[in-house]
């Protein structure tokens, strides 16, 4: 499919004034990047009203618990926000908490994980993991039915994928039972074949994601090793389902990380949304109707493990 008409126009505007801030000698610093990812939120629909929202610390880690229907025991979901390791938070994430929360009709516990480069890896990734083992028992007052499902999108998604991977390594365990994996970031090796053909022009560019990936990993790290895509994989991971953009440099990642895991007999499934970027849930205004979907198959995928064929 072509490029999403909305997109091909914010493209067009979007485009030459990179050019011009490259041309001009701009240097991205964590600053820039997080002001960049907060200004997306312009183009968010209105925030959904959540019944209970609330403020939360899990062993010294802020998260932000929504809750829909008081007093009725749900499941829960664990929300894991992208940005590149580096930008996001609680707040810029509001909205697309509070969506899945009214969409699923669960409980929506987001957390708010140290950011590169003041926090290198791995402790944004071990601050999430600890806060995953401590639900849902640090909530107290909050009715939950035990089962803890997961949603992460991109840089959120690599940590959400990591965690399987470590729980595959026989490192860890994991409470999570079905998973949801948003435009996911799982190769730091940055070798696939969408990365180079869609490095530049297609808003997130491939030099952006290896400047995210210099000031998240310390000097030496092995970044194979620490990629979800180079394994391991187990037939015990949890049911998942990554959403896929047509027009990603990640998107070469996600097609191989799906094969891989079904290859090793793990319950996974593939949706590529076509015509859509990367980072497409921020813009709910220009594309409503592929928000609706998004939340549609997110939500069916998390309350029994219903998988559409296709994302039409």
């Amino acid at each position: 499919m072509t490029l999403h008409p909305a997109f091909r126009a914010y493209l067009d505007e979007l485009n030459p004034l990179v050019e011009q801030a490259v041309a001009a000698g701009f240097q991205p610093t964590p600053e820039s990047a997080r002001a960049a990812l907060a200004g997306l939120n312009q183009f968010a629909a209105p925030a959904i009203e959540i019944a209970e929202v609330s403020d939360h610390r899990i062993d010294g880690v802020p998260v932000r618990a929504y809750v829909p229907s008081p007093g009725i025991a749900a499941d829960l979901i664990y929300f894991i926000h992208g940005g590149g390791h580096m930008a996001g938070d609680l707040d810029v994430y509001d909205f697309q908490a509070r969506r899945l929360a009214a969409a699923a009709n669960m409980v929506v516990v987001s957390v708010d994980y140290a950011r590169a480069p003041e926090a290198p890896y791995p402790q944004g990734l071990e601050e999430t993991y600890r806060v995953l083992q401590a639900l849902p028992r640090a909530l107290p007052g909050v009715s939950t039915t035990g089962a803890i499902h997961a949603f992460a999108d991109s840089g959120g998604g690599a940590k959400l994928a990591s965690i399987a991977q470590r729980v595959a390594r026989g490192e860890w365990t994991s409470p999570i039972d079905r998973q949801v994996l948003l435009y996911p970031s799982l190769d730091y090796t940055m070798s696939g074949e969408s990365m180079e053909r869609f490095k530049t022009g297609y808003f997130l560019s491939a030099e952006r994601v290896g400047w995210y990936f210099e000031n998240y990993f310390p000097a030496g790290t092995d970044r194979a090793a620490a990629s979800p895509l180079m394994g391991p994989f187990s037939a015990t991971m949890p049911h998942t389902l990554v959403i896929a953009a047509e027009y990603d440099p990640l998107l070469s990642e996600a097609q191989a990380y799906v094969e891989r895991a079904h290859e090793a007999g793990a319950p996974i499934h593939l949706i590529e949304a076509p015509g859509l970027l990367h980072a497409f849930a921020f813009f709910e205004t220009l594309i409503p109707t592929e928000i609706e979907r998004l939340y549609q198959i997110s939500a069916d995928f998390l309350r029994d493990g219903t998988v559409p064929t296709s994302w039409a």
